[in-house]
């Protein structure tokens, strides 16, 4: 979790002070949207990063995960769909 969620979001805290420093240096303009775009994009991907690393844990506490997880994400990912389809389901009953 800490590189998937604390490389992006640690770049969304630098883009700030780093435009302030390259406008203030006179290297070349930002226009503040471009900013404000390049900060939120890094803040989305590391809140990406933070559910990746949740689901590429390993949840079986006999086992012991991947080094990136993939396996671990693929089984983790498909216990989520199959609860949130069988409470789909479930709702779907009781509302008739």
């Amino acid at each position: 979790m800490a590189i998937f969620c604390g490389t992006p979001t640690l770049l969304g805290l630098m883009t700030f002070p780093l435009s302030y420093f390259i406008v203030h240096e006179g290297w070349f303009k930002l226009p503040n949207v471009v900013v404000v775009i390049a900060s939120l994009s890094l803040f989305g991907l590391g809140a990406l990063g933070l559910s990746y690393g949740i689901l590429s844990a390993s949840w079986d506490e006999h086992e012991q995960g991947s080094w990136l997880g993939w396996r671990e994400f693929r089984t983790n990912f498909g216990r989520v769909v199959e609860s949130w389809q069988a409470y789909q389901a479930k709702r779907s009953q009781n509302a008739e």
